[in-house]
């Protein structure tokens, strides 16, 4: 057999002296020749103690020179092309460009030394000379390729850029990832494994039509996520096994929807807009995407903890400067009602900006005084601004009281609205120290009669108005009887308007003027500052929700309070309505005669045509109908009132059936969606306090000047270059954005890509 003839496959000759080594090789030749199999067959085979690119080389010469050309010349030492300068003149050339062709330095050997090297010598002598340089890839020499694109709304790369150097990304990333690994703590995620629903689905696990169609999904659609928990398969949801790089693309991707959807007009990123999100986030993510994405934030309860850590963030970004010198810290509250399209009955409020009561959810925001949002929740219905207003605070408290460098000095105020000054709410106040107020007295709430003392009067500094220091006292509209004195400041302007101003300030220590300038002089900016950001980053749209059904305690109340008086009524009018029963119930048996006999009449011209006979039994009929009815309303005319009050209960009782319950609407989602708009309305506020530093900016004067700009992106391995797009007709805002760039420049960030974003603006000398 070939193997007997052949080299064993253990074998392996010694070739220690020239002679026998070059033997070997012979016979080695010889065996290949003879052999049936192909080269890389044998090779494959045998054990042989040279590669096949060797073996090649050996035939080649062996061919051409005979056993001579196989001697090993390496005894003879210093066989060297190169020499002392031609070496120093490679690794010279390396140093300046390590990508430097190895063509050109072929040539420019010859030219210079007149050294005739092949390419894979000079890369052994690159090697040699550069022991811990990257080897080259194998093909063509390397080009730096740049590639090109057209973004939309370019401008908004510089937000995305300003998130990364402040850290956002790595922060609301780290929250989320944080709760990730405590649920994989916990035996849920292990227990919850058995809660696995494959019905309707295809071979692949994906949803199918047949799977909408269920009866108890159709029917669990919009059940509470605290219920949908419970049976909740943890290790079914994909942000459990996601890297830490795609949650922060994601949170990127939430970021960027105000701007991708036109603040909330369109529900969906699969739209033209949409493409910009590759840019944004290094990928161009779906709606289904970003639709799982979010609802498995809301299973795993993550609003809780971004918002204590959107304290934080922000605090330590914005830092002294929210405080300053001032003794007197103002904090402004406000809220806002976004409406639910819902056909279920959801807790309902009044909402300004469309003029009707319908459902609503409400988030309470606390700004500071600048007007940067630092805190929300979000209610269901109708949120209790002013008692729960402390409770608030005290959770930014403890939050903020972890942080170094917090003044304890410093006197905090809560600006109010009109909405939220109820004595309720003045009471609560009233009960502690550690906060103060100011909110405006409305109108109807001002008499003289209720003034128990007056004080000194001065003129404002700040306005065309005189200031009085006055007490009144309230009386509470929930408990009756219940009267608080308060401070307050009435303001009676020069053009004849008065105001009344209510705190529980120190005047004496603070003064009246400073208490009504921290009113008007900071709360109508934060105002329309609020009103701007609600429509520049979406705050008043509800992303998704779930509904929970619980039961309508005010309706039951009420129903059981019209049954208890319908019956105290029948009971006390049980002769009368007797009667009326009576009269009702003939001529419940007259009116289809009536009926029948106008049916058989005709009309010509306006009068009822009719046999003698006939006219005479409808006429009979109409007089004995005519004659109940006036006895009905000879009864009802002596017992007038109750039973008018009985037929009002009725009708109530009647208006209150079915809503015994009422659906309340889960906020998890919608907190969650909200926490990255409140804190895109921050990175607006930071991009101009502190890089569009020459006068303030609008948030809407913002998104049309410079988050619209269209722009050209040039990418390479390790740059991203933003080109914006010069607007000739607006050379003011193009000179503050050119230096903005140059400070976002200047700070080397890394961006989704993981590349160093640089900006320029094009045509712009």
């Amino acid at each position: 057999m070939e193997g007997k003839r052949g080299l064993s496959e253990r074998q392996n000759p010694s070739i220690n002296n020239s002679k026998k080594r070059i033997k070997v090789i012979i016979s080695l030749l010889e065996k290949v020749e003879r052999s049936n199999l192909s080269v890389l067959q044998f090779f494959e085979k045998y054990h042989v103690p040279f590669n096949r690119i060797q073996y090649y080389r050996y035939k080649k010469k062996f061919e051409e020179f005979g056993s001579v050309g196989l001697e090993d010349k390496r005894k003879k030492g210093v066989n060297k092309k190169l020499n002392a300068e031609s070496e120093a003149f490679i690794a010279g050339c390396v140093k300046v460009n390590p990508n430097v062709s190895l063509k050109w330095l072929q040539q420019e050997l010859i030219n210079k030394f007149n050294c005739e090297l092949s390419p894979s010598g000079i890369t052994k002598a690159i090697q040699r000379i550069f022991p811990n340089k990257e080897r080259r890839s194998r093909g063509r020499p390397l080009k730096l390729e740049r590639e090109t694109q057209i973004s939309q709304c370019s401008g908004f790369e510089l937000i995305i850029a300003l998130a990364y150097h402040l850290g956002w990304v790595d922060m609301t990333a780290g929250v989320i990832n944080d709760i990730i690994d405590r649920l994989k703590e916990k035996k849920e995620y292990e227990f919850n494994k058995k809660y696995t629903d494959k019905q309707g689905r295809d071979n692949k696990g994906r949803f199918t039509y047949a799977y909408n169609q269920r009866k108890d999904v159709r029917e669990n659609r919009f059940v509470s996520v605290t219920q949908k928990r419970l049976k909740k398969n943890w290790q079914s949801m994909n942000i459990v096994y996601e890297e830490r790089k795609a949650i922060e693309r994601k949170s990127l991707a939430l970021l960027s929807l105000p701007i991708v959807t036109i603040n909330g007009d369109i529900r969906t990123v699969d739209t033209a807009l949409g493409k910009s999100l590759k840019h944004f986030t290094g990928f161009d993510y779906k709606q289904g995407t970003l639709t799982k994405y979010m609802n498995e934030l809301k299973y795993l309860g993550v609003s809780t903890k971004l918002l204590e850590e959107m304290i934080k963030f922000w605090q330590k970004c914005w830092g002294a400067e929210q405080f300053g010198n001032e003794t007197v810290l103002c904090y402004y509250i406000d809220g806002n009602t976004k409406a639910v399209w819902s056909k279920k009955p959801v807790k309902k409020n009044k909402i300004a900006m469309i003029g009707r009561v319908m459902g609503c959810l409400e988030s309470v925001f606390i700004h500071d005084c600048f007007g940067h949002p630092m805190y929300f929740e979000t209610y269901s219905g109708h949120a209790p601004c002013g008692e729960y207003t402390l409770e608030l605070f005290d959770k930014i408290e403890k939050v903020i009281g972890k942080l170094p460098g917090v003044r304890r000095s410093v006197r905090r105020v809560l600006v109010m609205d009109g909405a939220s000054n109820s004595v309720k709410t003045l009471r609560s106040f009233a009960s502690q120290k550690k906060y103060h107020y100011i909110t405006p007295l409305d109108n109807n709430g001002w008499n003289e009669r209720k003034v128990t003392k007056v004080g000194e009067t001065s003129r404002y500094k700040y306005g065309d108005a005189t200031l009085q220091e006055v007490e009144i006292e309230l009386e509470d509209s929930q408990e009756s009887g219940y009267i608080i004195r308060v401070k307050a400041i009435k303001i009676d302007w020069d053009n004849g308007k008065c105001t009344v101003l209510l705190t529980s300030l120190p005047v004496k220590i603070v003064g009246l003027s400073e208490v009504v300038r921290s009113y008007f002089n900071r709360w109508p900016e934060e105002e329309l500052q609020f009103r701007y950001m609600k429509g520049s980053v979406a705050l008043n749209r509800v992303a998704g929700y779930g509904k929970q059904q619980v039961k309508n305690e005010k309706t039951i109340e009420r129903q059981e309070h019209a049954a208890k008086r319908i019956f105290e009524l029948e009971e006390s009018l049980k002769q009368p309505l007797g009667e009326i029963a009576k009269h009702e119930h003939t001529m419940a048996e007259l009116i289809p005669k009536e009926r029948k006999l106008r049916n058989q009449s005709k009309i010509n011209n306006g009068e009822r045509v009719l046999p003698s006979k006939k006219m005479k039994e409808l006429e009979s009929c109409q007089k004995e109908i005519q004659m109940h009815e006036t006895a009905v309303k000879s009864i009802e005319k002596d017992y007038s009132k109750k039973i008018k009050l009985l037929r009002k209960h009725q009708r109530e009782w009647l208006r209150l059936q079915g809503k015994e319950t009422e659906y309340k609407v889960d906020v998890e989602l919608d907190q969650i969606l909200t926490f990255h708009r409140a804190c895109l309305a921050n990175l607006y506020a930071y991009f101009i306090k502190h890089f569009l530093t020459e006068e303030s900016m609008s948030f809407k004067y913002l998104f049309h000047k410079i988050i619209n700009l269209q722009g050209r992106i040039e990418e390479t391995n390790d740059i991203r270059r933003i080109i914006l797009d010069y607007t000739n007709k607006d050379k003011i805002i193009m000179n503050r954005l050119s230096r903005a760039i140059d400070k976002i420049n200047a700070l080397k960030i890394k961006g989704p890509q993981n590349k160093q974003m640089v900006f320029s603006l094009s045509n712009c000398n």
